[in-house]
């Protein structure tokens, strides 16, 4: 008996020593980033769909971390995103006031081989995804261009932000999978250096228009014919790209089709969001719990719906874990990806 209430008391104990510490750690984490600037680094020039993505969350994740600290946007266009990615994993504070937002070309980067990775994606503190947008290629209205097929008869040109990023890899895989005649040029800063070129007639093609911003910032575009979908990235059709087909039913081969999902798959988790690998973590659990709940008030939803945007959340258990099955793949399929898309 009198053991039984010593451990009554000793749990009695533990509770209220549990109970008084989670306030004061929750205060100690407000108390942390009161009055602090939070910035999501973007490794793209304003005006793309990262960009966008990551001004439209600035605006209502502070209102979720503790402290509400003001949350800004830095743009560091660089290496096809890598320099941003690089900075926040090994340079920057890690101290929880420095958020990325990565391309959707960055968890399998290393095993590809790209240079300039000096990042492990599985060490990132991911909070989560934003959301699972669909990719497009899309051509510009004045090629006369109307579906990918028209590029087994000539050659399209396709413009790109970089060899490492979707915008170069997407292209080339058509090119090398199914032997569609493109031509790449590389080299501008952002997608919508890109659209740019498209209306100047200096590139007639590019990857990578998402179906967000296809029903939002170029809807207008889409509807009236100046871009036009020729091809869809996503496992199901989206209406915004009306009857531009899927990539996937380009083919029946496996070993193809797993190549495809290893290259095409990154894009389903399209705006993950990360903190440095030294973050601490109390801070990241604040982080985690303030993506999650930012990314389901009523507040973010009905913004996104005014601007036509997909939010499709995923947590960071669910964003970590599709990461680690999309780099559990054969050497086989890696060799493969990694000869589809070189120059």
């Amino acid at each position: 008996m009198l053991m039984k209430l010593l451990n009554s008391a000793t749990l009695a104990v533990m509770a209220g020593a549990i109970a008084m510490a989670q306030p004061a750690n929750a205060d100690a984490i407000a108390d942390y980033f009161k009055n602090k600037n939070v910035t999501i680094i973007v490794g793209y020039a304003a005006g793309g769909g990262a960009d966008l993505w990551a001004r439209f969350f600035a605006r209502h994740i502070g209102n979720h971390i503790p402290g509400k600290p003001n949350v800004v946007v830095q743009n560091m266009p660089g290496g096809s995103g890598f320099r941003a990615i690089n900075h926040v994993y090994a340079v920057a504070p890690q101290d929880g006031t420095r958020l990325i937002l990565t391309s959707v070309s960055a968890p399998t980067a290393a095993a590809l081989g790209k240079t300039g990775v000096r990042w492990d994606t599985l060490k990132f503190r991911w909070l989560g995804n934003l959301t699972r947008d669909a990719q497009s290629c899309m051509a510009s209205g004045r090629s006369g261009v109307k579906t990918i097929d028209d590029a087994k008869k000539r050659v399209l040109i396709f413009g790109s932000d970089g060899e490492s990023n979707t915008t170069a890899q997407h292209p080339r895989m058509l090119n090398k999978l199914f032997g569609y005649k493109i031509k790449m040029v590389s080299g501008y800063r952002g997608t919508s250096k890109v659209r740019l070129a498209m209306e100047r007639g200096e590139v007639e093609a590019v990857c990578s228009i998402w179906a967000s911003s296809a029903m939002g910032p170029q809807r207008a575009d889409v509807e009236a014919g100046r871009l036009v979908p020729i091809v869809q990235m996503g496992t199901k059709k989206q209406a915004i790209f009306g009857n531009a087909p899927l990539v996937y039913d380009l083919t029946k081969d496996k070993e193809t089709l797993q190549v495809m999902r290893f290259m095409f798959g990154p894009s389903e988790i399209s705006r993950p969001f990360a903190v440095g690998p030294g973050t601490p973590e109390a801070r990241v659990t604040a982080l985690r719990a303030a993506f999650w709940a930012a990314a389901n008030s009523p507040a973010l939803r009905a913004d996104a719906k005014k601007r036509n945007l997909i939010v499709d959340p995923m947590g960071w258990q669910e964003t970590e874990a599709a990461f680690r099955e999309m780099l559990n793949v054969s050497p086989a399929v890696i060799a493969r990806a990694k000869a589809a898309i070189q120059k």
